[in-house]
């Protein structure tokens, strides 16, 4: 076997070929080995001051409270068996917060004056009922979640041969007779005599003798009260079904008051208050008289705030509620407007009158040629200065009734004045 060896010259070359690397990785090496022995001293010398400092700290400390005992540096756990004497505990609980006998007494109070105000809602009870629409056939807890259409109802008018009650439009739509159950589990049939979708509202009316005697003793109404009164902070009582719940009570404070949204044709004032709003929830709002205030509508959000429950005013659907009682129906122009008073009607150059925010599509009024941005100034030759004077002119009239409206209405860069024969609906 022959062995051949490489050139001399070709060796020398192949090592000055990677001098290069050499001498790029052998200062490397020093200078890491440098700076790891520079991050050692640095250490130690950290290490020593902090010794010192620490060390003169705590003999400072030491000096100045030697006079104090270990136990004060011990926070002691006081065991519910213990059993150590008054005197001990008082020894021993000297850093502690006390409370008095007057926070007790205030803390007594608040939970006596809550307790006092969720029985008022507790008392009616028997004036609240469970509507079930178009499942008479189905007991409430077996029906279909989305088909058992449970809402609350409360009774607000009893006579001699018929209670009324006032509901959620919600689950009774579309139906002339419903179901409902009283706080006891009994049963009876209920006619629909009228429903408001414009502010959700429906009036029942049950006939006395399919009321069991027993039954009809308990029951109870819950009476209108005024809103007048109601500011911010003011308590309020939430009954009927307010988180969901049918029969549940919630307390809550009023957080902004008299909020005006606009609805077809009307003009309602909102409440907001401090309470949870539920998705399900609904039922009715009473003052810490027990009077009725106003009824929960979360419809409008966008004025009373996502997570807080709202209600209606009950100065704002009285006079609906009447008509619904008489089995009427309120006629349907199908607008929405803002009131133009003298200050903006001077400073927008307009007249003053009822400006149209919105007309609704397939609506009368549409139909009749009224358009957004319209100024209502007159009904039927009445002044209609204000949506509240429109929807009082609107009861009074009823579905196929043809009216006049006088508008004011731009035209290039005048406005002129135009009537519009328009029929409800």
């Amino acid at each position: 076997m022959t062995i051949h060896k490489r050139p001399v010259e070709e060796r020398e070359h192949e090592v000055e070929k990677y001098q290069f690397i050499k001498e790029q990785v052998r200062p490397q090496q020093k200078k890491n080995a440098v700076k790891f022995a520079g991050k050692i001293l640095s250490a130690v010398f950290l290490a020593v001051i902090f010794g010192s400092v620490a060390g003169a700290v705590f003999n400072f400390i030491y000096t100045r409270e030697d006079d104090k005992d270990i136990s004060d540096y011990i926070v002691e756990t006081i065991r519910p068996e213990a059993t150590a004497s008054s005197e001990s505990l008082t020894e021993n609980n000297s850093n502690r917060h006390n409370i008095s006998e007057s926070d007790i007494a205030s803390i007594d109070n608040y939970d006596h004056i809550s307790k006092e105000i969720a029985a008022i809602g507790n008392s009616y009870k028997y004036a609240l009922v469970k509507v079930r629409g178009g499942i008479s056939d189905t007991t409430w807890y077996d029906a279909d979640e989305e088909n058992r259409g449970i809402t609350y109802g409360a009774v607000f008018n009893i006579t001699k041969n018929e209670y009324f009650i006032i509901t959620d439009s919600g689950a009774v739509s579309g139906t002339d007779e419903v179901t409902i159950e009283f706080y006891n589990g009994d049963d009876v049939k209920a006619g629909v005599l009228g429903v408001d979708s414009n502010v959700g509202l429906a009036v029942l009316r049950v006939s006395r003798n399919t009321v069991p005697k027993d039954t009809r003793k308990k029951l109870l109404s819950v009476d209108f009260g005024s809103i007048s009164g109601t500011s911010n902070g003011s308590n309020v009582i939430a009954i009927g079904a307010p988180n969901g719940i049918m029969y549940s009570v919630m307390l809550g404070k009023v957080t902004k008051s008299d909020i005006e949204a606009s609805i077809a044709d009307n003009e309602i004032a909102l409440y907001a208050t401090d309470m949870t709003v539920a998705s399900a929830g609904n039922g009715i709002i009473l003052n810490t008289e027990g009077k009725m205030i106003g009824f929960i509508n979360n419809r409008f959000q966008n004025l009373t705030g996502e997570r807080n429950m709202a209600f209606v005013s009950i100065n704002s659907v009285r006079d609906i509620i009447e008509l619904l009682m008489r089995g009427k129906s309120i006629s349907y122009l199908g607008i929405e407007g803002i009131d133009v008073d003298s200050d903006t009607a001077e400073a927008h150059s307009l007249v003053r009158g009822i400006y149209v925010t919105s007309v609704y599509s397939s609506s009368p009024a549409y139909s009749g040629g009224m358009r957004v941005a319209d100024v209502i100034e007159k009904v039927d030759g009445q002044s209609a200065k204000t949506v509240y004077t429109l929807h009082n002119i609107l009861i009074k009239h009823k579905s196929g009734d043809e009216i006049k409206i006088e508008v004011s209405r731009k035209l290039k860069n005048m406005r002129k004045n135009i009537t519009l024969s328009i029929t409800l609906s």
